[in-house]
């Protein structure tokens, strides 16, 4: 009788034991699962792509390269406070979403190939993790997410001096090369992507990400194209690179400044427009109304990496003869007052 009882007990710990275990294991594939994105969305603005993605804004948080640390992965809040460290790879592209940061890798030491695996690529990691996962290896020149996929420049595996346009998707599958022209994928208005073709015009090409079909959207000669609130700008290369809105309802021109534009950003959450001029000797960042409206010099000299934020817009001004040589500043997005930013490596 006892050994009965014995055996029962021993059948009924087993039984617990292997339900723990199975438990354990549906319970780390379910929490390791992917969580996938809505047709559409994106997790940074055009603007701030198109000057590195080195800062990104998500749920009251600013990640950013922290060029004080080799561009190492931080966050702070969005007041500027709480400064962390995230993870040690040199970063750019920085977007947000679903509580995942997705990046481009730009690991450049030997040390960083014996640390951290291979040094360039896209990779994720999620929000209070430690380790990244990769998405893609290779080395990658810019990055947009559009929904559930990931279009970036990339040079081929076996021509370094060529760079084509390629697809894969978030969970690393799907590799698609697109194009053999160096287009570049930043500009997002609804589900299609916008560029300019680089090699015989300065057309705007329209990417439709239905079918991954590339045609001309418009004949002209654009730069840094951005769609902002049924409107779109750029800098017009034919006209001495003034800074141009198109109303996309009747297609009317409005030069927004007559001088020489080389880089600006746009957002339509603060209703602003950061730009950078360059008009003989004098170099100024200024700022404007998306109307055009309310122009006001931010900064003078040269300065380049615009980020906007909701409370702040960063910029890095060059400070010495090479554009190496820069100084972090950040200026009340809506506001006056300019400060230097010097944010600390933490190890």
């Amino acid at each position: 009788m006892r050994d009965n009882k014995k055996k029962i007990i021993g059948i009924i710990i087993t039984c617990v034991v292997l339900s723990l275990f199975v438990g354990l294991i549906v319970y780390n594939a379910l929490g390791n699962k992917l969580r996938y994105n809505e047709k559409g969305d994106v997790a940074n603005t055009t603007g701030n792509l198109y000057n590195g993605g080195y800062f990104c804004e998500y749920k009251g948080y600013v990640y950013f390269a922290n060029k004080a640390d080799a561009n190492s992965l931080y966050r702070m809040k969005d007041d500027g406070t709480k400064i962390e460290k995230l993870h040690p790879d040199s970063v750019s592209h920085i977007q947000v979403i679903n509580d995942y940061i997705y990046y481009v890798r730009s690991n450049e030491t030997s040390a960083d190939v014996v640390l951290r695996g291979q040094p360039y690529g896209i990779f994720r990691l999620e929000i209070g993790e430690e380790k990244a996962e990769q998405i893609y290896n290779g080395v990658v020149l810019s990055m947009r997410m559009l929904g559930n996929d990931i279009y970036f420049q990339s040079y081929t595996d076996k021509n370094e001096d060529k760079v084509q346009l390629k697809k894969i998707k978030i969970d690393g599958t799907g590799l698609e090369t697109l194009s053999d022209e160096d287009y570049d994928p930043i500009c997002v208005n609804g589900t299609d992507i916008y560029f300019t073709e680089v090699r015989n015009s300065h057309n705007l090409m329209r990417l439709d990400t239905n079918d991954d079909r590339i045609i001309t959207a418009s004949e002209g000669n654009y730069y840094m194209p951005t769609f902002v609130n049924g409107a779109m700008y750029y800098i017009d290369l034919t006209n001495g690179m003034q800074l141009t809105k198109v109303n996309l309802s009747n297609n009317e021109s409005v030069v927004l400044d007559d001088g020489k534009c080389i880089n600006y950003n746009v957002s339509e959450e603060n209703n602003v427009i950061y730009y950078q001029l360059e008009n003989e000797d004098v170099h100024q960042l200024c700022r404007m109304a998306l109307s055009g409206d309310n122009k006001v010099v931010v900064a003078d000299g040269d300065c380049m990496n615009i980020h906007i934020t909701k409370n702040y817009t960063y910029f890095y001004k060059i400070t010495g003869v090479s554009v190496e040589d820069v100084t972090l500043y950040r200026a009340k997005t809506n506001g006056a007052s300019v400060q230097e930013v010097n944010f600390s490596k933490e190890d």
